[in-house]
């Protein structure tokens, strides 16, 4: 936490404008690093412990399946390798974007 405290510090805009309010209000460095690091472990907690809805991915081979379309030729449409397909299928990978284009593109189908 105390290094990420510094590098916030030295590089991000809203810690800055945070350390420069705490300074003019009479704190010490240390006490502001002690703030920064509380934030910041709160920050990653809330992080942590939120719940991600991840969108579901078992429609995508039944799909192409249904509608003859080999992993390849999908694979040549998005300029990607039949890997990256099949894993993004089977759950291996996690691509929303790539998920989401690809059941657009295979609905159109």
């Amino acid at each position: 936490l105390y290094r990420i405290a510094l590098v916030r510090m030295s590089s991000d805009p809203r810690t800055r404008d945070y350390v420069a309010r705490q300074t003019a209000a009479g704190r010490t460095e240390k006490e502001i690093i002690r703030l920064l690091k509380r934030a910041i472990a709160r920050e990653m907690f809330r992080c942590l412990t939120t719940t991600v809805t991840v969108p579901g991915i078992a429609d995508l081979r039944p799909l192409r399946q249904s509608k003859n379309i080999t992993l390849t030729a999908a694979a040549r449409h998005f300029g990607v390798r039949p890997a990256t397909i099949s894993t993004l299928e089977r759950g291996i990978r996690r691509d929303d974007d790539l998920a989401n284009t690809y059941r657009d593109w295979l609905t159109a189908a």
